[in-house]
């Protein structure tokens, strides 16, 4: 088993405090995507491509002075979870202020939770090609099963960890392509690599809130999410 040294990022929220705060393991990579996209906007042929760079131009501003991250949700395997929360990380590039360990609240060490069938790695910390809609990178995610994401947490102050490294790195290309679809509409397919370096495992401050539907319940307890509040 490959050891590892968690973080823990600070309340940042100007907002009032709730007394049950959450710390989410997260994962966090520098990422550096290249490529190219083929839309159906106005105006282009429909061989024309549109550098991926342009859907990431405004994540790279974000992020100033840092480098850009993905984030990727590492306490629950399911899809919706997954993409709201990581998708709303990356599209606000938080500027955290990170402690070395866990949060006080936690045990002596985090738990890694085995969690179905692995996804598939990513060789050299990129990947290559036209993955089909919604495929790349899903492997061993879940959908909702009867509502089970409104039933609550389900776990303590600190949550587990269900995500290890290398799905972790699979799963970044679900949050990336997720992002681009965000930034550049009418995306008909995409051919991109996506490197991916720097990771680190970082217990986000969260509340659980069922007015938050957007992000899944989960309201982050950190500045660039106060005007989110419901």
């Amino acid at each position: 088993m490959t050891a590892f040294q968690p973080l823990t990022a600070a309340i940042t929220t100007e907002l009032a405090i709730p007394s049950d705060v959450r710390y989410l393991a997260t994962w966090r990579f520098v990422a550096a995507p290249e490529g190219g996209v083929k839309t159906g906007q106005v105006g282009l042929v429909p061989d024309q491509q549109l550098p991926t760079d342009q859907a990431w131009e405004g994540i790279r501003k974000a992020a100033v002075p840092g480098p850009p991250y993905l984030y990727v949700p590492a306490f629950v395997m399911t899809r919706a979870v997954v993409q709201q929360l990581g998708t709303s990380l990356v599209m606000a590039q938080p500027q955290l202020e990170l402690s070395l360990g866990l949060p006080a609240e936690a045990p002596a060490r985090p738990v890694l939770v085995a969690s179905g069938p692995a996804a598939p790695s990513v060789a050299g910390g990129g990947a290559t090609g036209v993955p089909p809609s919604g495929a790349a990178g899903t492997a061993g995610l879940e959908d909702d099963k009867d509502g089970a994401v409104d039933e609550g947490p389900g776990f303590g102050t600190v949550s587990p960890i269900v995500v290890g490294r290398q799905d972790a790195r699979a799963l970044a290309n679900f949050i990336y392509l997720a992002v681009v679809a965000h930034e550049l509409h009418d995306v008909i397919a995409i051919e991109y690599r996506l490197d991916l370096s720097g990771e680190e495992l970082i217990f986000l401050p969260a509340v659980w809130d069922p007015r938050y539907v957007l992000t899944s319940n989960w309201r982050f307890l950190l500045r660039e999410f106060d005007d989110l509040v419901a």
